[in-house]
């Protein structure tokens, strides 16, 4: 499966190395999609955090990406919130479980920006990469895993360069994101009929 394939590929990268991944939500936002909690992604997930405890990784960085529609009218987002829930703006309580987790953990770095590409990207190191292969249901408008292509230089350089140029782009645009709001933290309303 590609989550394991991708936990492979963190485990391969050079002591002191870097980890970016650019992860795309569509207009779904965090609702049932392809993405659903899943014990492989959880382990991808895990393995990844213990590497930066462990001083293998030395920056992880997580760049939620929302299309420019979402983001504009979006104030929370806009200002680093990000929200677990369903809707656009939104993510899945397994990612947001994670970046919680990322927010607590020595060298790691989350934000929100609009996307720049429609997928999942993620930045080996200095010398792999790798994208998310999707389909697209017109009729429910799921989006739904094909698969995981990876490059790595030799012989791909060129386009390990043309993804770091997108994650440049992407990065130029990111808001750092300093809370996530899951539903339960909701603030009480109040019913003015009662007062």
């Amino acid at each position: 499966m590609g989550v394991t394939a991708v936990a492979e590929a963190v485990k391969a990268i050079s002591p002191g190395g870097d980890y970016t991944v650019m992860f795309y939500y569509g207009s779904e936002g965090g609702g049932e999609s392809q993405w659903s909690a899943n014990t492989a992604r959880e382990k991808a997930f895990s393995s990844v955090l213990e590497s930066m405890k462990h001083g293998t990784l030395r920056e992880y960085k997580r760049i939620i990406c929302f299309d420019n529609d979402v983001l504009a009218n979006d104030h929370e987002s806009k200002s680093g919130i990000l929200r677990v829930g369903e809707g656009p703006g939104t993510i899945d309580r397994q990612m947001g479980d994670h970046c919680r987790l990322m927010m607590e953990t020595k060298g790691c770095s989350l934000y929100v920006a609009p996307a720049v590409l429609r997928l999942i990207v993620a930045l080996y190191g200095v010398d792999k990469v790798s994208f998310s292969v999707e389909t697209f249901d017109q009729g429910t408008g799921v989006r739904r895993s094909a698969g995981i292509l990876f490059f790595s230089d030799p012989p791909n350089c060129e386009i390990i360069e043309q993804f770091r140029q997108m994650a440049r782009a992407t990065e130029r645009r990111m808001v750092a994101v300093h809370k996530i709001r899951f539903p339960e933290d909701a603030e009480p309303t109040v019913d003015l009929g009662t007062r």
